[in-house]
C-alpha cells in the first residue's frame, strides 16, 4: 500500500524552550501511525529568540523537519494559512507547539480520517484559566454560533487533522481576514469531534492576553457573519416602532420629544456608523488584496 503523506503545521513565535519537547513527544506518535510518511513543518512568524536556530538544528538530525520562515511577525491564522499553503500532502494536521494540545491526539485523528472522516479535531474542556476568562470565552463561541451566517461548531480551534481536499477547500478563499476555523465550519464535509483534556505549556507564557483575546473574538465575528450589519436594520425597525409609543404613553412636550430624537438619533448613528466602518474597512484591506503572509526564502528550508 503506498504511503499517504501527512504535513504537520507548527506555528512558532518565540517557542525556543518548546521546539525540541515538542519534537520528541511529536516524532513517536507519528512514526506509530501506519502507510503514512510524514513531514513536520516549523512555521517560524518572525522569531527572534533563536527558534529559528533550534528549528535548523532538529533539522540536520532529521530530513522530515521543514521550516517555513515568515518575513515578519503575521499572526496565528496567517502561520497557519502559510504552512497548509505551500505543502503538498494527502492530509495536513495543525497542532501547537507548546503541547497544550496533546501530539499524542494525532493517533485518534488518524484513526478518523480512516474511518471515512474528512475533519478530525479536538474538543476542548476547560482550560486552567480566570473564571471570568471562561465565561467570556463561552459567551463568544455560543453568540459566534447563533449570529453565523453559516455553521460554527462549538469548541473547535485549529488543532485538526484534514484531508487534502478541505484543504483546498478552505484556503480558496481570497481574504486578508483568515479566520480558519469559520473557514472550516462553512466549507462542511464529515467531522469528527474529540474531546481532550488540555495540558500545560512545556514552556515560557502564552502569547494571548486579554486584549489579544478580545481581538480574535471581533475577528471571529466579523468574518463569519453579516448579522451585525443587519442588526442595523433591526434597530431602526424596533426604534421606529417604539419612538412614538413611548412619546404617546409619556405624553412628552414638543421640548421633550426633540431632545430624545436627538438623544436616540446620535445613538443609533453611533452605532450603525461603526458597524458600517468595521466591514468597509475590511472590504477596502480585500480590495488591495496585500498577501497575508510574506515569506523569507532565505531561511526557508522545505
Amino acid at each position: 500500500m503506498t504511503n499517504r503523506q501527512l504535513a504537520i503545521i507548527v506555528p512558532v513565535h518565540n517557542e525556543l524552550g518548546n521546539i525540541a519537547p515538542f519534537y520528541e513527544r511529536a516524532r513517536p506518535v507519528l512514526e506509530s501511525l501506519p502507510a503514512i510518511s510524514w513531514q513536520m513543518v516549523f512555521v517560524n512568524d518572525g522569531s527572534d529568540d533563536g527558534s529559528l536556530e533550534r528549528i535548523c538544528e532538529l533539522r540536520a538530525k532529521d530530513d522530515r523537519v521543514k521550516v517555513i520562515s515568515l518575513s515578519r511577525d503575521f499572526g496565528y491564522h496567517a502561520v497557519l494559512l502559510a504552512g497548509l499553503s505551500l505543502v503538498s500532502a494527502d492530509r495536513y494536521a495543525m497542532i501547537d507547539v507548546d503541547c497544550e494540545d496533546p501530539p499524542e491526539l494525532l493517533r485518534d485523528f488518524h484513526a478518523a480520517l480512516e474511518g471515512g472522516a474528512d475533519v478530525a479535531y479536538g474538543i476542548r474542556s476547560n482550560r486552567v484559566e480566570p473564571a471570568l476568562v471562561t465565561f467570556f470565552r463561552r459567551i463568544f463561541y455560543y453568540l459566534n454560533k447563533g449570529i453565523a451566517d453559516s455553521d460554527i461548531v462549538l469548541w473547535m480551534a485549529e488543532f485538526a487533522m484534514i484531508t487534502r481536499q478541505v484543504r483546498d477547500a478552505i484556503v480558496a478563499p481570497h481574504t486578508t481576514y483568515v479566520f480558519l476555523r469559520a473557514e472550516l465550519g462553512y466549507v462542511g464535509f464529515v467531522r469528527v469531534g474529540i474531546p481532550y483534556v488540555r495540558g500545560v505549556r512545556t514552556s515560557g507564557k502564552s502569547h494571548y492576553n486579554f486584549f489579544n483575546m478580545t481581538r480574535f473574538a471581533v475577528a471571529g465575528f466579523l468574518a463569519s457573519s453579516t448579522f451585525p450589519l443587519r442588526l442595523i436594520l433591526y434597530l431602526a425597525v424596533v426604534v421606529g416602532f417604539l419612538f412614538p409609543l413611548v412619546v404617546f404613553v409619556a405624553g412628552l412636550g414638543t421640548a421633550a420629544i426633540a431632545s430624545l430624537a436627538s438623544v436616540a438619533t446620535f445613538y443609533f448613528a453611533l452605532i450603525a456608523l461603526s458597524t458600517i466602518a468595521l466591514y468597509l474597512a475590511r472590504a477596502y484591506k480585500n480590495g488591495v488584496a496585500r498577501p497575508v503572509f510574506v515569506v523569507d526564502k532565505n531561511r526557508t528550508y522545505l
